[in-house]
């Protein structure tokens, strides 16, 4: 698992009991392969990313929905022995990320599309989608690869997430390929 990731999203819904998705993207010339994990609590991310870190994960990352008090529990259940990121929000799109969430807590279905780097990945072919179709998870050989399927969603989806390590001129294309309309998150380090 050497150079493994582990990105955990939130998952408010009752029936889905935090179980890994389909199973891991492994394109990777290295063999490295990116888990998608859900998590309902602080806590049960925290268990996870221990788990992972234990498996030898190198680094695990939170989605927007989380913030800075789960990335403390997930850090302090880590440990030090993966690097703990977490999606945050540029200046540019504050005001929709709150739109998006207060849609969210009114209970509206929303779309959202996740952009993960895996190296070697075929975006058209390595997707899957979850939340009964309301969470489309993409996965880019590189960042610039990014802005090409952030255009092709950016008409039906209300949020824009981007874990891995991006360039700031690759967000910015994300950024123009969805013409300020759409939030963009950026995973970055905590620390």
């Amino acid at each position: 698992m050497a150079g493994d990731r582990a990105i955990i999203f939130r998952a408010e819904e009752p029936g889905d009991p935090g179980a890994p998705g389909p199973d891991p993207v492994r394109t990777g010339p290295d063999g490295a392969a990116t888990h998608i994990l859900t998590a309902a609590t602080p806590a049960a991310a925290a268990a996870l990313a221990a788990e992972y870190a234990d498996r030898g994960v190198t680094t695990i990352e939170l989605c927007g929905a989380t913030g800075y008090l789960w990335t403390a529990e997930v850090e302090a259940a880590v440990r030090g022995r993966a690097r703990v990121r977490t999606v945050l929000f540029g200046f540019e799109s504050l005001v929709d990320v709150a739109r998006f969430k207060q849609r969210a807590l009114a209970g509206e279905a929303q779309r959202e599309l996740f952009l993960y780097i895996q190296p070697g990945a075929d975006p058209g072919t390595d997707r899957f989608l979850r939340n009964a179709g309301a969470s489309a998870f993409v996965a880019v050989p590189e960042a610039g690869a990014g802005a090409a399927v952030a255009a092709e969603f950016a008409d039906s989806v209300r949020l824009i997430e981007l874990y891995g390590v991006w360039d700031p001129e690759s967000v910015a294309a994300v950024i123009r390929a969805v013409g300020e309309r759409v939030p963009v998150g950026v995973c970055g380090s905590s620390a």
